[in-house]
């Protein structure tokens, strides 16, 4: 039996958000939030602390590299919590 995720989703483009998640939930995941932009999924995944955070790289606000550093920046402190780039 497959282990159930709880996961944060971050990607700034609506459509292939909202197809990651049907897809997401169609494989028996919990989808936490589904969010748009670099602030947000900060603050969803210190939210929700999830089991697993996929991102865009590149999100608003600035089209950089929003993506790439929140996800570890937001781990949560316990032993058990892994990050990885």
């Amino acid at each position: 039996m497959r282990s159930r995720l709880r996961i944060v989703l971050a990607e700034d483009a609506v459509l292939l958000r909202e197809g990651l998640v049907h897809l997401l939930q169609r494989f028996g995941h919990q989808v936490l939030a589904a969010v748009g932009d670099g602030p947000s999924l900060l603050a969803a995944a210190r939210e929700h602390r999830p089991d697993l955070v996929i991102t865009d790289v590149r999100m608003p606000p600035g089209q950089t590299d929003e993506g790439w550093g929140l996800p570890a920046d937001s781990s949560p402190s316990s032993p058990d919590s892994r990050a990885s780039s």
